[in-house]
């Protein structure tokens, strides 16, 4: 074994040890660049390469070593003569050997910096390092591995970053912190070369000689194929490894190409999508590059683009991070959960007896826990209904089937946040509307005649009355398209009668990207999480029906109808406020409110989420009598015209003018209607 030392100067000597008087020495671990640029034995030898761009390797191998107390180190490029087939033979064979037995390894980025964007610079995890051949065995040989930025900054240790590196490999944490070789499967093994290249195609088999204890000639010219049917063949030999007699074609699968991936993902790429950057980057940042986390929900109201998101998300995985499997699966219920489950294991090629389909939620569940897929990303979606999710009872839930796996990354999506932060504690996205310029693009994405959007007036005001709700804009642009409408008629629908509003809200639409059978419609899409909530928490739903008689923003709470206590009032605001049906109002005495006003919880409605709740009412209670239940009680707290109330009775008037102005709606005939107006309202506000 030859290996380098400093001679000062800026010299290096190779010196050749014998048998087992070899000195502690490091090892590099790199990635070629040019071969004209890496510096060779004969350089050494003649004293050249001093300008060849590899020789900065030597010197940071040297100064490391040094910082170490270790005198002696060993690079391939300058320490294997090349010229001389026999010694890469045995360089080649022995090679896995010298990496073990190293005092310290040290891995080369040159492809990382730490001094910001530079030309060509990646993150840790996109490094070439982790994608070449040869530096699978200088990852799992050596007993200690650190990792350095093409600055010669210290990264960290394959100890110390052994879960970002086993997501980034493959390879499983027991691998990467020394066991055995030998104690992991030769397909295994194999799998962690599959995702592999090598400049010389005989090398992705020459490569593999020490993880698993062969020794063999090298043949180079003899192609990809015959070198890996002389390995399995010394492998069947050597360790009688049942594994190791795996088919042809099992073996082809996973050296020859690359591991193929399994995708099972019911709608096709969104075209129609647009923004969510900074939600997208969260994602991929936390779960994919840094590594942070393996589990995120997405959160927000219906028709916020939850599920859009993930399905970019899920696109942009497949497309940047190819190793990944995906597989989607609905929360709607047990039945579509085990639906999605069975298919999942047909692709997935786990066999199931006929009529066994009820049992595949557990076979993936296992297989995806063992972590023979690879990576994997999981989206389960539409996880709303906490019953479903989590069980009743002695009933399991969909979380009891759900695999773990430090290849694997799941992300939520769900209406309510008590089940987002029960999923994954804070890694949760809240979603809220888009922000105007996206919700504009979106629209003249969603629309056939563009020309609708050269009446820039009308495009903001219609984008403000829909909130900017991208279930609400797809919406509105079908019925542009279909009935040939300009934007200024919508609107004037949307401010016609409550009649007409609801008749345009209501209209459902198709839609590929959402799931056949849901309601489409923004008035309708609400109407499942209003009934979870009545379920429940019965508190939360009469405050809701209350609040959608009154105006829809600016409500005090005092102005709310009573509750049985404090922490049951804060319990049944917790839960609206948890599905994204109200939100709280940050107020301060700057804003101008008086201090009893502003020492007071305020809250908004969400304006759709007011309409669509007058439609569940029409639809599934008795729209007059919550009306009249509204008013009575409101009647009841509103103060008198005394001076002292003015703060208060300012606050409630827009409230009792929307009531009383509601009461048509509803057919509402009451002949103490004027009493009850005067009782509301003052005959004359204070001065």
């Amino acid at each position: 074994m030859r290996l380098l030392q400093f001679q000062g100067a800026g010299s290096f000597s190779v010196v050749e040890f014998q048998g087992n008087n070899v000195p502690p020495y490091a090892i590099l671990s790199h990635t070629w660049g040019p071969s004209n640029e890496e510096v060779t034995y004969q350089d050494l030898l003649n004293s050249t390469g001093k300008d060849k761009s590899g020789y900065r390797k030597l010197t940071f191998c040297r100064q490391r070593a040094a910082e170490d107390g270790l005198y002696y180190f060993w690079i391939d490029t300058c320490c294997i003569n090349k010229d001389s087939s026999a010694e890469l033979s045995e360089a080649i064979n022995s090679m896995f050997r010298w990496y073990h037995e190293a005092v310290k390894c040290y891995a080369y980025l040159s492809d990382v910096s730490t001094i910001g964007s530079t030309g060509g610079s990646v993150t840790f995890q996109e490094s070439r390092w982790f994608t070449r051949g040869w530096t699978l065995q200088e990852l799992l040989a050596p007993k200690s591995v650190e990792f350095f930025s093409t600055e010669g900054d210290l990264l960290g240790s394959k100890s110390s970053r052994v879960k970002a590196i086993a997501r980034i490999t493959g390879i499983s944490t027991e691998a990467l912190l020394g066991r055995a070789m030998s104690q992991f499967s030769v397909e295994e093994r194999m799998a962690w070369a599959s995702r592999r290249e090598t400049t010389r195609e005989e090398d992705i088999a020459y490569s593999l000689f020490g993880m698993f204890d062969i020794h063999m000639p090298l043949i180079y010219g003899e192609g990809k194929e015959k070198a890996l049917r002389r390995l399995r063949k010394e492998i069947r030999e050597l360790s009688g490894d049942t594994a190791a007699s795996l088919s042809q074609n099992t073996q082809n699968r996973s050296l020859t190409q690359d591991m193929t991936p399994t995708y099972y993902i019911p709608f096709l790429k969104n075209r129609y999508f647009v923004g969510r950057r900074d939600e997208l980057y969260v994602l991929k940042q936390k779960l994919i590059v840094d590594c942070n986390c393996q589990k995120m929900s997405i959160v927000g109201l219906g028709g916020t683009g939850k599920t859009q998101v993930a399905l970019q998300f899920a696109y942009i995985v497949k497309e940047t991070w190819p190793e990944y499997s995906i597989f989607w699966m609905p929360a709607l219920s047990m039945e579509s959960f085990d639906q999605a489950c069975a298919d999942v294991a047909r692709r997935l090629h786990i066999p199931l007896a006929v009529g066994e389909e009820g049992a595949a939620k557990e076979l993936v569940k296992q297989h995806l826990s063992a972590g023979r897929t690879g990576r994997w990303l999981l989206v389960l979606d539409n996880a709303d209904d906490a019953e479903i999710l989590f069980g009743a009872g002695q009933s399991k839930g969909i979380v009891d089937y759900l695999p773990e796996s430090e290849e694997g990354v799941t992300v939520y999506t769900t209406r309510t946040l008590d089940v987002a932060v029960s999923l994954t504690r804070g890694d949760v996205i809240e979603l809220r509307a888009m922000d105007r310029q996206d919700a504009k693009d979106f629209l003249k994405k969603s629309l056939i005649r563009k020309d609708l959007l050269c009446n820039g007036a009308a495009t903001t005001e219609l984008l403000d009355e829909l909130t900017c709700l991208p279930l609400a804009i797809a919406q509105a642009a079908a019925y542009l398209n279909m009935n040939r409408v300009s934007i200024a008629k919508y609107l004037k629908l949307l401010r016609n009668t409550e009649q007409d509003i609801v008749g345009v809200m209501s209209r459902e639409f198709r839609d590929n990207t959402r799931y056949e059978g849901l309601a489409n419609a923004v008035a309708t899409t609400w109407m499942v999480s209003f009934s979870q909530v009545q379920a429940r928490n019965a508190a939360a739903a009469d405050l809701l029906a209350y609040m959608s008689r009154i105006e829809w923003k600016a409500i005090p709470q005092s102005l709310l109808p009573s509750v049985q206590s404090e922490e049951r009032l804060e319990d049944a605001m917790g839960t609206l406020c948890g599905y994204s049906f109200l939100t709280r109002r940050e107020t301060d005495k700057q804003e101008g409110r008086e201090e009893a006003e502003a020492e007071e919880e305020w809250y908004d409605m969400h304006r759709l989420v007011h309409l669509a709740t007058r439609i569940w009412i029409r639809k599934y209670s008795n729209a007059a009598e919550v009306t009249e239940r509204a008013v009575g009680h409101t009647a009841s707290v509103f103060p008198s015209d005394d001076y002292a109330n003015r703060a208060v009775w300012r606050a409630y008037l827009p409230h009792a003018l929307q009531l009383l102005e509601s009461k048509p709606d509803c057919g509402w005939q009451n002949p103490r209607g004027s009493e009850v107006a005067r009782g509301v309202l003052p005959a004359e506000g204070p001065a």
